[in-house]
């Protein structure tokens, strides 16, 4: 996954998050086509958990402390996301099928979910003059 322009919301610090969110995929990707797939899948996985939960409570508190009105159908869905790397770290089988439906997931779930919900956010802040300038983040 590349990426560009297109994913930015005009928040520095989620767009960051999401570009760290992009190269651990990559990461992942580069591992896989090296042929590493159990190993690397599992620590993909596990850093994947990490840095988005950290990313989710980041973007959350953001649209709590901007009074964001989709806020709730929004981390419903981090939490469905966020349940399914868990439930796949937590598994530990990785033959090269699922290796392959993981990478596929996360890709689509990660540019589906910025470039549609993340977007909304990031045009609702627009048209409200962006407050989630001076909001706290984190």
């Amino acid at each position: 996954m590349e990426w560009d322009a297109a994913y930015a919301i005009g928040q520095s610090a989620v767009d960051g998050d999401h570009q760290r969110l992009f190269q651990l995929f990559n990461q992942f990707s580069a591992a896989i086509a090296a042929g590493e797939t159990r190993e690397s899948a599992n620590r993909f996985l596990r850093e994947l958990a990490d840095y988005s939960a950290y990313h989710f409570r980041r973007e959350e508190g953001l649209m709590r402390a901007v009074g964001y009105p989709d806020y709730t159908k929004h981390k419903s869905m981090h939490d469905t996301f966020a349940d399914f790397v868990r439930r796949q770290s937590d598994s530990g089988t990785r033959d090269p099928e699922e290796v392959q439906f993981l990478q596929s997931y996360v890709e689509m779930w990660l540019c589906g979910h910025i470039l549609v919900m993340d977007k909304w956010f990031g045009e609702w802040l627009d048209g409200r003059g962006n407050p989630g300038a001076a909001a706290p983040t984190a």
